[in-house]
């Protein structure tokens, strides 16, 4: 059993603010062994292969490549599975309809849902103990 593995997370949002906010929220979560954050998909995907993340975090609208498409792209990588959380501004439901379709596990409104964030990773945790 390896308890203290911890979790690997990486944020990508174009908006600085919203990683250091994120960041900070994650601090509290004891279970979390690394947090990288980038400002867009594409240093998110190069940074994948490397970090193999447990959970992302990340927003639709950017600059460059959408989370959307990054969503899209990693969908077809199906070696790497981490736990998604799309979180956006943009809560229509064809971009949630659209990012379940592609695997997205959460789909969280920035203006609402954000401190949902922690209990969720809290969660992601707990499965992946019981799978050891």
């Amino acid at each position: 059993m390896m308890e203290n593995k911890g979790l690997k997370v990486l944020l990508i949002d174009d908006t600085v603010m919203i990683l250091q906010h994120l960041k900070t929220i994650l601090a509290e979560v004891k279970d979390i062994s690394s947090t990288e954050s980038v400002t867009s998909a594409e240093e998110a995907l190069v940074l994948l292969d490397g970090y193999q993340p447990d959970v992302m975090v990340l927003d639709i609208n950017m600059p460059g490549m959408s989370g959307i498409e990054m969503l899209r792209r990693l969908h077809l990588r199906s070696m790497i599975k981490p736990v998604v959380i799309m979180l956006t501004n943009n809560t229509f439901a064809g971009y949630r309809d659209e990012c379940m379709r592609l695997g997205a596990d959460y789909f969280l409104d920035k203006s609402r849902d954000f401190l949902l964030i922690p209990s969720i990773v809290e969660k992601v945790k707990e499965k992946n103990l019981i799978q050891y």
